[in-house]
C-alpha cells in the first residue's frame, strides 16, 4: 500500500494527512482513531490474505488446465482404442465365425468328394478290367481273323478270302461290310483298352491331388486364427477398459480442480472485497465527514435578543442520513446487474493495484 500507514508500524510516512485533522484532539477523534488503528492492522492482515488467494487461485488455475490437458489426451487415446475395438474387434470376431462356417463347409464338401473319387476310381478300375478282357477277346478273334485254316469261314461271313486269294465270286449283298464290322470288332477293343487305362490313371491323379491339398488342415489353422484373434481383440478390450478408468478417474479429479478453482476465485474476490472495505473504512475514518449532517451554522437561527426557538430551530440533524441509508438499497441492485465478467475483472485488478 504505497503511501498508506499501518498503526503500529515503525518508519511510517505521513498518515494519509490524518494527522492535519483539526479535531485530532477531540474525544471521539482519539476513539474514531483508535478504531482505525484496528481496522489498519486488519487492512495489512487482509493484504497479506489477498495477495496469498491470488497466489492460490493462480496455482489452482494452472493446476486445472494441467489436468484439463491431461484429462483430454487420456480420452483421446481411449476413444482410439474404442472406435478401434467397434470396428476391426468386432470384424475379427465375425470373421472368424465366418471362416469357421467356410472351413466346416468345405471339409463337408472335401469329404464327400473324397468318397465320390473312391467310387469312381473303383468303377474306372472295374472298367479298364473289363476292357483288358475285351482286348484279349479281340486279339483273339484278330488270330482266327487271319488264320487261313478259317479262310472258308471268313469266305463264307464276309465274302472275302484272305490277302493273296484271286477268288472272283461275287460279295453277297448282305455281307459287303461284314469285313469292316470285324475289323472294328478286332481294332476298337485294343483303343478303348488305352482309354480305360488313361482314365484309371486320371482318376488316380485326381485322387493324389485332393488328398494333397489337404483340406482337413484348414481346420486347424483356422482354429489357430481364432485363438489368435480372440487374443489380440481381448488385448484391445482391456486397453480400453484400462483407459476408460484412467479418464473416469482423471474426470473426477478435474471436476474436483473445478471446484477447488471455482473456491480459490471466490475466495479471492472475498479477500478482495474485505481489503477494499478495510481501505475505505480507514481512509473515511481519518477524519469523517458527514455530508447528510448539516452544519451548526445551517442548523441554528437566533431572534433578535439571541434567542434560539426550539421548536422551529432545533430540527432532528440525521433524518438525511436515514435517506441515505434507504439510499443503498438502489445502489444494492446495480451492484448485482449483469456486466462484462471479464471488463469488471481487469478494471477491479486495475482499482486495486492503483489502492495497493
Amino acid at each position: 500500500m504505497n503511501n498508506q500507514i499501518i498503526p503500529g508500524k515503525p518508519n511510517q510516512q505521513e498518515d494519509c494527512g490524518c494527522k492535519d485533522c483539526k479535531d485530532m484532539d477531540n474525544a471521539t477523534q482519539v476513539s474514531i482513531n483508535l478504531n482505525r488503528s484496528d481496522i489498519c492492522s486488519k487492512l495489512y492482515d487482509t493484504k497479506a490474505l489477498v495477495t496469498k488467494s491470488e497466489t492460490k487461485f493462480e496455482g489452482e488455475k494452472h493446476l486445472y488446465h494441467e489436468k484439463k490437458c491431461l484429462f483430454v489426451r487420456t480420452e483421446a487415446n481411449y476413444q482410439r482404442y474404442r472406435n478401434f475395438e467397434i470396428v476391426v474387434g468386432s470384424e475379427i470376431l465375425q470373421s472368424n465365425d465366418t471362416i469357421k462356417a467356410n472351413v466346416t463347409q468345405l471339409k463337408d464338401w472335401n469329404k464327400a468328394l473324397n468318397s465320390t473319387l473312391t467310387t469312381l476310381f473303383k468303377q474306372i478300375k472295374d472298367a479298364k478290367s473289363k476292357f483288358s478282357d475285351l482286348k484279349d477277346a479281340a486279339y483273339k478273334l484278330d488270330s482266327v481273323y487271319i488264320d487261313t485254316c478259317n479262310n472258308v469261314q471268313r469266305k463264307a461271313i464276309t465274302g472275302k478270302t484272305g490277302e493273296g486269294c484271286t477268288d472272283t465270286t461275287v460279295i453277297n449283298e448282305n455281307c459287303k461290310d461284314a469285313g469292316v464290322d470285324f475289323s472294328e470288332l478286332i481294332c476298337m477293343p485294343k483303343g478303348l483298352a488305352l482309354d480305360a487305362d488313361t482314365l484309371f490313371q486320371a482318376s488316380s491323379d485326381v485322387i493324389g491331388i485332393q488328398m494333397f491339398s489337404n483340406i482337413d488342415s484348414l481346420d486347424q489353422m483356422q482354429k489357430d486364427l481364432s485363438d489368435k484373434s480372440s487374443v489380440f481383440e481381448k488385448f484391445i478390450s482391456d486397453a480400453m477398459k484400462s483407459h476408460r478408468s484412467d479418464m473416469d478417474k482423471l474426470q473426477d479429479d478435474l471436476i474436483l480442480e473445478v471446484k477447488a478453482v471455482t473456491k480459490a476465485a471466490f475466495d479471492r474476490n472475498i479477500q478482495r472485497a474485505t481489503f477494499e472495505g478495510y481501505y475505505d473504512a480507514t481512509k473515511f475514518l481519518c477524519c469523517p465527514e458527514c455530508d447528510c449532517i448539516p452544519s451548526d451554522d445551517t442548523q441554528t437561527n437566533q431572534n433578535n435578543q439571541g434567542e434560539r426557538k426550539c421548536a422551529e430551530d432545533c430540527p432532528p440533524r440525521l433524518k438525511d442520513c436515514e435517506k441515505e441509508i434507504c439510499n443503498i438499497c438502489d445502489e444494492v441492485k446495480t451492484t448485482f446487474c449483469c456486466t462484462d465478467v471479464t471488463t469488471t475483472a481487469d478494471t477491479d485488478s486495475v482499482n486495486y493495484n492503483k489502492k495497493s
